[in-house]
């Protein structure tokens, strides 16, 4: 590329054909430098434009300000770079400026070099960019996909099936309302289980939903050795968003993950903090042994909250106290 801009600019400076003087060899070491100092100077000012452009922070606004930072310091480096050549291949600090015609010509011709050079570095962060995007979506797509048929097989399987149908069964004469109502309670949830997940946001209100299902059939499942709490008001539910199907996988960690029995019941609980974000909390009291994972239980949330450009998840524990904090998308 140096040796390209050199061709150019004694094409343009002294006509055809081209005249290999003494100087050429230091002027195409000169374009080298300058093209490859000026890639990297660059490379340095755009060092952010990758991830805001993610967050969505970046805007025409900022590229042009790169833009003419980088004019100024390329036109700066010029001077620089050839005063530093000269000296280095001299062997003197006896430096001559150019004619003037000669020299504005080649201010601005390295004005333009530099929006080419400016307008690929752009342009190759784009595309990396739109290729990051769509490798992320499509990786977020088949993870929340094999979270889906790993929750499928965990919950369609004839152990699930026969425990509920147990329940059921054992309640339909004692209980019939207690019977009732669990049947209403499973046919909900596996009506949701066997929809086509949308993998985008949906209303609070429509993710309490299914999760009481769920938490309401564990409840009796366990008996008195899991208490459970959901206190958001109503207005709240249909004013926030979150990503569908994300506190069941949390629910059902904690109950994969912590001993529960009627001296020591698991309390769930779900309610908003401070920031207006939705948290989950329960006693922390793990098992001794824990039971085997896949472990992409919280890659999957993570990774969906990253596909959906959302601020990530967090947990932690605090006393004896387990708390995961899911942000929330406020309706426009």
């Amino acid at each position: 590329m140096g040796a390209l801009i050199s061709l150019v600019q004694d094409i343009v400076i002294h006509g055809l054909p081209v005249h290999f003087h003494e100087n050429v060899l230091g002027e195409i070491l000169f374009a080298s430098c300058y093209v490859y100092c000026f890639f990297w100077m660059t490379r340095f000012l755009m060092r952010g434009f990758f991830a805001k452009t993610i967050r969505g922070e970046n805007g025409k606004m900022e590229v042009l300000i790169n833009f003419i930072k980088a004019e100024l310091i390329g036109l700066i480096m010029l001077f620089l770079i050839g005063i530093l050549l000269t000296v280095l291949i001299k062997q003197s600090i006896d430096i001559k400026l150019k004619e003037l015609s000669e020299f504005r010509f080649i201010m601005v011709y390295y004005f333009f070099i530099n929006a080419i050079l400016f307008s690929v570095e752009v342009g190759l962060r784009v595309f990396r960019l739109y290729s990051h995007e769509k490798d992320a979506k499509h990786q977020a797509e088949q993870s929340f996909m094999q979270a889906q048929l790993q929750m499928l097989r965990q919950q369609l399987n004839p152990h699930f099936l026969f425990n509920n149908l147990n329940i059921i069964a054992a309640t339909i004469n004692t209980n019939p309302k207690l019977a009732h109502d669990f049947t209403k309670s499973m046919a909900d949830f596996y009506r949701k289980v066997l929809e086509t997940e949308r993998s985008g946001w949906i209303t609070l209100k429509e993710e309490l939903k299914t999760v009481k299902s769920y938490l309401y059939m564990l409840s009796v499942r366990f008996e008195d050795k899991i208490n459970y709490e959901i206190s958001i008001p109503e207005e709240i539910q249909m004013s926030y968003f979150v990503p569908d199907f994300i506190l069941q996988p949390i629910i059902e960690n904690i109950i994969k993950h912590n001993h529960c029995s009627k001296q020591e019941p698991l309390q769930i609980v779900i309610r908003l903090n401070e920031s207006m974000r939705l948290v989950v909390s329960n006693n922390h009291n793990p098992k001794n042994v824990a039971d085997e994972s896949l472990g992409i239980g919280w890659f999957n949330i993570k990774s969906r909250y990253k596909y959906l450009g959302a601020e990530m998840p967090i947990k932690y524990i605090i006393g004896k106290t387990f708390f995961v904090e899911i942000p929330m998308v406020k309706q426009s």
